[in-house]
């Protein structure tokens, strides 16, 4: 009696590992590294940190996604930012403009060179200018919290829907008709005005 349970029980264990063998889950197979970039991936990505090959704002996007101060604070720091950079400059092209004087009064250098670079400081002065009071403008406007539509109301959400998609298509004409503008000359054309086109 012993042996047969004996044989009982390794019957019934080597019926338990082939049941357990039959429904084990197979092996998961080892996880496949991601794909190398493919070249055109490895082409865009430094270009992604070029601001002048980004791509271009979408204004319908902002305006639809971003609430009135998040929009405000981003032309803040845009304005502020410019306008930091044409500070630089000025000072730059106002300490070129001494040495530009002083060459000139010992005859190094004729007059013209002096008007030209007097033209070119005022451009980047002028521009800086209208920088700061822009920024002073933004940081000045009180607006409320919350969405663009939130302040149109439903029964106008359509039309100002379409009055957004006009002036996101009036912008994006606006850059295009910038991009393949001639340029302009160095020195004295390079005037203020003439920077004072890009929309500030």
């Amino acid at each position: 009696m012993p042996r047969l349970l004996l044989e009982l029980r390794r019957w019934l264990a080597q019926r338990l590992r082939s049941w357990a063998g039959s429904v084990a889950p197979s092996a998961r197979p080892a996880p496949t590294p991601p794909p190398a970039a493919t070249a055109s991936t490895a082409l865009l990505a430094p270009l992604a940190a070029c601001p002048a090959t980004r791509e271009p704002l979408s204004v319908e996007q902002a305006v639809l996604e971003r609430s009135l101060s998040v929009l405000r604070r981003e032309a803040a720091d845009a304005l502020a930012a410019l306008g930091s950079a044409h500070a630089l400059v000025s000072s730059a092209r106002f300490s070129q403009l001494q040495e530009v004087r002083q060459r000139v009064a010992e005859g190094q250098l004729p007059h013209e060179a002096l008007q030209t670079m007097a033209a070119d400081y005022q451009g980047w002065q002028s521009d800086q200018v209208r920088l700061f009071d822009a920024l002073a403008l933004v940081l000045r406007m009180r607006i409320p919290k919350g969405m663009t539509l939130e302040q149109v109301g439903e029964d106008l959400e359509e039309q100002a829907r379409h009055h957004l998609t006009s002036l996101a298509v009036e912008y994006q004409r606006g850059l295009l008709a910038q991009q393949f503008r001639p340029s302009q000359n160095s020195g004295g054309d390079r005037s203020g005005s003439d920077r004072g086109e890009s929309g500030v």
